[in-house]
């Protein structure tokens, strides 16, 4: 960009002007274009000015908070009422030096940029409830209108630097992007496992949404795309673990038992012989234990098991401490959805929420659900009622009477 006035005296940058030479009279100022959307000229135009317009580039003389005049020919323009006819009814017959206004310059070319969430947008979501996601993209716009851009911009919102400009489309597209996210929730039930198929159509609504709102500023939107949708870690750490257990065919609890038991292996390989107690006492702790159950149940069955360091028959207050009785272990629930065990007479699971069946009633061999007598169809899921009873666990075939599975155990 360059200005020349009629002083002989010219106002440009390095590279605009050809052969420009500061002993004929020529000064320099920094050039302002780069990756500038708009920039202004220092200085406020004087009557008569020249001014340089180049190829690339849209001229817009400002002036009492409006955009009056575009430049958007390459050439060089005085600044009188011949190009600007509208400064004859403002300002009449002008005489000497006089200060018209504010020059401004905005590019042609389209600009590329990068977007994303300052602060993570909350997403209500089914399945994981209130969701933090952090949402990051790319964009691409281009001045289609330099007399509103500069009006709109400058006169009505008082932003004159490019990148006060582009901080404003960038909360633009946080602002839509938001919204087109609650408008897929609530038409077509979007979760969050669900947004990877939606990319598309995610990118394509924001796209019409952000053409209407950056039009009426003189700004048009070319390109929305290169959507990543961040989960927090936690959320994403309980879905590949359902994954695995999907893929695995365990539940809950079986999965964690198998992962503790491959931590302990883990630990012992890398321990050496330090580890290698660590497990001996381990399976002792385990076998004491088992003891101490055979012990109790050989003493409910009425045997006389030896006192602990003496013979059969002798005293226990000579040979061996007094021990009170064993307390009666508490009836307890195994649950049919996450196999976690819990106290008996509870309705619902204290791990997954799962709804329990009173014992002895009847479930449906497919989700489990509770089926009311006589019925032919599970209301839940559809499945035709069975006459032979069967393990809502493993789905084995039991007995009438039955109160444990014959192949799993599960209580019935």
């Amino acid at each position: 960009m360059g200005l020349f006035s009629k002083t002989n005296k010219t106002i440009g940058s390095g590279s605009d002007i050809e052969g420009a030479d500061s002993r004929k009279g020529f000064y320099w100022v920094e050039d302002q274009k780069g990756d500038n959307i708009m920039w202004r000229l220092p200085r406020n135009v004087m009557w008569n000015d020249n001014v340089l317009v180049r190829e690339d580039e849209y001229g817009i003389f400002f002036r009492d908070g409006k955009a009056l005049t575009v430049f958007d020919r390459p050439d060089r323009y005085a600044l009188t009422t011949q190009n600007i006819p509208v400064l004859k009814n403002i300002l009449g017959t002008v005489v000497g030096n006089v200060q018209i206004g504010e020059f401004y310059w905005a590019q042609k070319r389209e600009f590329r940029d990068k977007f994303g969430t300052p602060q993570p947008l909350a997403f209500r979501d089914v399945d994981f409830g209130v969701v933090q996601l952090r949402i990051f993209g790319q964009f691409s716009y281009k001045v289609v209108d330099p007399l509103l851009l500069i009006t709109q911009f400058v006169g009505t919102k008082g932003l004159t630097k490019s990148e006060e400009v582009v901080e404003w489309l960038k909360s633009q597209v946080i602002m839509v992007l938001n919204d087109t996210l609650g408008e897929l929730k609530t038409k077509k039930q979007m979760g969050v496992l669900d947004m990877p198929a939606y990319l598309q159509e995610i990118e394509q609504l924001c796209l019409g949404k952000l053409t209407a709102e950056t039009e009426v500023y003189g700004l048009k939107i070319m390109k929305f795309a290169g959507l990543n949708i961040n989960m927090p870690e936690e959320v994403q750490e309980a879905i590949n673990k359902r994954g695995a257990m999907s893929a695995l065919g365990v539940n809950y609890l079986q999965y964690q038992s198998g992962k503790a038991i491959e931590g302990i292996g883990q630990g012992a390989a890398q321990g050496g012989e330090g580890s290698g107690f660590a497990m001996m006492g381990a399976g002792m702790g385990a076998g004491m234990s088992m003891g101490g159950m055979m012990t109790q149940s050989m003493a409910g069955g009425g045997g006389q098991p030896a006192p602990f360091g003496g013979q059969p028959g002798a005293s226990p207050k000579a040979d061996a401490p007094q021990t009170t009785a064993p307390k009666q272990a508490e009836p307890m629930d195994t649950c049919s959805n996450c196999g976690a065990e819990f106290s008996a007479g509870k309705k619902f699971c204290p791990e997954c929420g799962q709804k329990m069946t009173p014992a002895g009633s009847p479930t449906c061999a497919n989700c489990g659900a509770a089926l009311s007598p006589g019925a032919k169809f599970c209301p839940e899921c559809g499945t035709k009622v069975e006459t032979i009873r069967r393990c809502p666990r493993c789905n084995a075939e039991v007995s009438a009477g039955t109160k444990f599975c014959p192949e799993c155990g599960q209580k019935l």
